[in-house]
């Protein structure tokens, strides 16, 4: 059986690798302590606080997506959303946002989980290397470990992660340096009391959040904790983008409070985290880069649309290039 390396656990590396594993073998790198990449889930034991504090919710347009929506609702690990989300902006009435949404339960880290059960995946393994040869792919992780050789190299990593571990010698590197990220401030609150305002979500406009969420409000979720998430807009988070997180808590709350039009409460918790690769300022217009000389795949958020589905739609797509080349 031949055998493929993908680096990065998040949604695209794991629906490609689900996708494959039947033919192939599969083996995940992921640096962080689990997977899931910016589809987090953040818990806060002392408090019982859940924070999705990456991806929101994702939503589902494609028909090749909707086969593993319902597969997933039907295994119980992703709903519906049914919160209220509207628009809010200064001066004007509140507008309603029909868009169906879903969210993976108990938190969006949760399909990522679901997905990785039955694959294996080397966690805490940060790869900084990864080089072709006619043997095929080693890829070598910071702690000077080697793996390897595979006949099929995924990467997964925000496109300039790509060019640090490939090197200037493969064929995408001036195509993967010409793309740009935005960075996202996000903070993460613990209510003591029900924030009393009539939605669970908003798209905010004229203030340096573009997105306040209740937490709580999505399925699976301890209903009995007020949590907000609060995401900063593009243009703050880049201006902000080296300030400390006390100091970036402190602006995005008085944020909150003048996007909503009250004064906050009781807080049990609060802190922020960077995303400093949030989203692809100008998303590839390809499913998914494929070298068939070297047998390499690159894909990721940044193609095919920015959102969780373009992920989706990216994994598949790299596993169907892969499968369609025989291996």
């Amino acid at each position: 059986m031949k055998r493929v390396a993908i680096i990065g656990a998040g949604i695209s590396g794991l629906v490609c690798a689900r996708s494959l594993a039947a033919q192939f073998d599969v083996r995940l790198f992921d640096k962080s302590r689990g997977v899931a990449g910016r589809m987090a889930t953040r818990r806060i034991p002392e408090t019982g606080a859940l924070f999705d504090h990456g991806a929101q919710y994702f939503t589902v347009r494609s028909g090749q997506v909707q086969p593993l929506l319902e597969e997933w609702i039907d295994d119980h690990v992703v709903a519906p959303w049914r919160g209220t989300v509207v628009v809010l902006r200064p001066g004007i009435k509140t507008e309603r946002d029909p868009t169906p949404r879903f969210v993976a339960m108990p938190g969006m880290k949760s399909l990522c989980k679901h997905l990785a059960k039955p694959l294996t995946v080397r966690t805490k393994m940060l790869v900084t290397e990864a080089h072709h040869s006619d043997d095929g792919w080693v890829v070598k992780t910071d702690n000077e470990q080697s793996f390897g050789p595979y006949d099929w190299l995924v990467c997964t990593t925000p496109p300039s992660q790509a060019n640090t571990i490939l090197g200037e010698a493969h064929p995408f590197h001036t195509q993967l340096a010409e793309q740009r990220f935005d960075p996202c401030w996000a903070t993460m609150i613990h209510f003591a009391q029900p924030v009393p305002v009539p939605y669970d979500a908003a798209f905010v406009h004229e203030n340096p959040l573009r997105w306040i969420c209740r937490n709580n409000s999505k399925p699976g979720r301890p209903l009995d904790e007020e949590c907000w998430v609060l995401h900063a807009n593009p243009t703050w988070s880049t201006e902000n983008l080296e300030r400390t997180s006390e100091e970036v808590t402190t602006n995005l709350l008085e944020a909150f409070a003048q996007a909503i039009g009250q004064p906050l409460g009781e807080i049990r918790y609060v802190t922020s985290h960077r995303w400093r690769y949030s989203a692809p300022a100008t998303p590839l217009e390809e499913t998914c880069l494929v070298d068939q000389a070297s047998q390499l795949a690159i894909c990721g958020d940044w193609c095919s649309g920015a959102r969780v589905e373009g992920a989706i739609l990216s994994g598949l797509g790299a596993a169907e290039r892969i499968l369609a080349a025989g291996g």
